[in-house]
């Protein structure tokens, strides 16, 4: 009964811990992650250090905010991985050089921060691509870009959010 009791609670602060994480979402075309009371120059650090981890490379910082005039934060990346494109352009040099860079976008929407990136596998459609190695691939792609945004929420959610025993 002890060991069943132990289970039981150790399964219901798994359940009440996954409800309080920020976790990857998909929408029309776009996974993104949603950051709860956060400060976004300390979230964009710690992205800008996941996109490194992860051997991209930021090659533009796109200042959405200071282009529009708005004194809320908002910036997209573009990313790039040597080895990626070299792999993408073996596939198909049209539909990768539209793909490529990958895009990153963060963005304050009142207390919260919310990190977005393009679902590269999903956009290949429109080009009509076909070759299942080629999707493959951009859903590795895919995953890398998600990865990137589960790590970031991550590196927070676990600080915030993780109950004391």
């Amino acid at each position: 009964m002890r060991k069943f009791l132990t289970v039981l609670s150790l399964s219901l602060l798994l359940s009440f811990y996954s409800v309080l994480a920020a976790e990857v979402q998909f929408e029309k075309g776009y996974y993104y992650v949603v950051i709860k009371n956060a400060n976004f120059d300390r979230v964009n650090e710690v992205l800008k250090t996941e996109i490194e981890n992860h051997k991209w490379g930021v090659i533009h910082t796109m200042n959405v905010d200071k282009t529009v005039k708005s004194n809320t934060p908002h910036k997209t990346y573009l990313l790039c991985r040597a080895d990626y494109l070299t792999e993408g352009l073996k596939f198909n040099k049209d539909v990768i050089s539209v793909l490529i860079p990958c895009r990153i976008s963060i963005y304050q929407d009142k207390n919260n921060i919310k990190i977005l990136v393009e679902d590269v596998e999903s956009a290949s459609s429109n080009f009509g691509v076909e070759d299942k190695r080629f999707k493959a691939f951009l859903k590795q792609v895919t995953e890398e870009m998600k990865s990137i945004l589960q790590k970031t929420a991550d590196h927070f959610e676990k600080r915030q959010n993780n109950p004391s025993m």
